[in-house]
């Protein structure tokens, strides 16, 4: 490649000045302010000093800078005004034979559609987030995103889809835009792929921080289970919480309750053995003693007796939690090796867009969710409808409903495993 340095009183100059010496293939390298002239280091006036050199790759399709879209826009403009001047001057001289179509006509068109394409293309180079050009709709989107919660990492990356593979006139269709954006959030939200019957028993451990509810969602699982199937499934409740004031007294009031037998453990030894007492079982709901994710040493117990269980391991995680506390938790309880999240009080939340931005930055399913303090309504198998009709004044998204889909559920059958 070739270099050059050239000199000018103005930028305007010394741009005009490369544009002219070496056209389309001047890339810039440095701009600076220099001193040139007078006479013994007098009256020396500042001029502009641009370096750059000249590429010799195949000269790609023009894209215009992101601050000229207002310019070239401008230009479109005036060149459709300019054909249709000559066109009418045309029209009122009749005996003045008009230029050849295929010459002048298809050159002016060739060259506003080319315009228009490099529109397109600064869209979609332009920095991500929302853009001073953008259309209006797309902010309105930006905008929308915002109000429920959504991390900017998550806006960004949308955004960035959006202006990808739309088009300018679907970029400007709030409604259009709006139905994309759904089907976007709606391929980002994982549902994991839960299964009654992998072994027997199935063992079922649920962990998390304290106050997200893991107790009441054990009970919720176990009467799901044990209570409202019909036929019920064989279940039992082991609790590691015996530390909490209350915490055991609360679940086996829920077993007594359910007619489903609770027992507390407190080693790796009282795990053993109680698995093993109960391997005729379908469900071993197992839950845990709720610890700050900053409390190192006791999660460190915790999943020492989790590990010990061979369970499936969920984590529990309340909808209400800030999203930058969230994606903390998600990194925190890594250790667990947990396969899926149950994401609890959601309807605690006015926004949900913080939960997805969380578990799509940390690549994690959701199992279940859970809406109220009802035992055994209040749950229900995580679904992507159920995120999605909780987006607010989103263009497109589907109408919020109420009451829970946990009656649309259906259990199967009592025994039935899979091999």
């Amino acid at each position: 490649m070739d270099y050059f340095v050239e000199q000018a009183p103005t930028d305007q100059e010394v741009h005009a000045i490369i544009r002219q010496k070496y056209g389309d293939r001047a890339r810039i390298l440095a701009r600076k302010e220099i001193r040139v002239g007078g006479i013994l280091g007098l009256f020396r006036r500042t001029a502009v000093e641009v370096t750059g050199y000249c590429s010799h790759a195949p000269q790609a399709q023009k894209v215009v800078t992101r601050g000229s879209v207002a310019e070239e826009r401008s230009k479109i403009l005036e060149q459709v005004l300019n054909r249709e001047g000559t066109g009418g001057a045309a029209r009122g001289n009749p005996r003045e034979k008009p230029a050849g179509p295929s010459s002048a006509g298809g050159e002016s068109m060739e060259s506003v559609l080319s315009e228009i394409r490099a529109l397109r293309d600064t869209l979609v180079h332009q920095g991500s987030g929302k853009g001073g050009n953008d259309p209006p709709a797309l902010q309105t989107i930006c905008d929308v995103l915002e109000e429920n919660d959504f991390s900017p990492v998550y806006i960004r990356k949308l955004v960035d889809s959006l202006r990808r593979d739309c088009t300018l006139d679907q970029l400007s269709d709030t409604d259009h835009l709006g139905q994309e954006v759904v089907a976007r959030i709606k391929e980002s939200i994982s549902i994991y792929p839960w299964q009654e019957r992998r072994r027997s028993p199935h063992v079922f451990v649920l962990v998390g921080p304290t106050g997200v509810g893991k107790t009441t969602t054990i009970a919720k699982l176990a009467a799901m289970y044990g209570a409202v199937a019909d036929p019920p499934f064989d279940v039992r409740i082991l609790t590691i919480d015996t530390y909490r004031i209350g915490a055991l007294q609360q679940i086996q009031k829920y077993g007594e309750i359910m007619n489903i037998p609770v027992h507390a453990v407190e080693s790796v030894g009282d795990m053993k053995n109680q698995l093993a007492l109960h391997q005729d079982a379908d469900f071993i709901f197992v839950d845990t003693i709720g610890k700050s994710p900053n409390d190192f040493g006791k999660l460190a117990e915790v999943n020492h007796l989790v590990q010990a269980s061979g369970g499936e391991v969920h984590l529990a995680v309340s909808a209400t939690t800030k999203r930058s506390d969230m994606e903390e938790i998600l990194r925190q309880f890594e250790p667990f090796h947990y396969q899926a999240v149950v994401v609890t009080k959601i309807d605690e939340t006015a926004c949900v867009g913080g939960i997805i931005s969380a578990l799509k930055e940390k690549q994690k399913s959701v199992s279940f969710l859970t809406d109220g303090q009802s035992v055994p309504q209040d749950i229900e198998r995580a679904r992507l409808e159920t995120f999605l009709r909780r987006l607010k004044d989103l263009p497109g998204g589907p109408a919020e409903s109420s009451g829970s889909d946990y009656q649309g559920y259906e259990f199967p059958k009592a025994k039935e495993r899979q091999e």
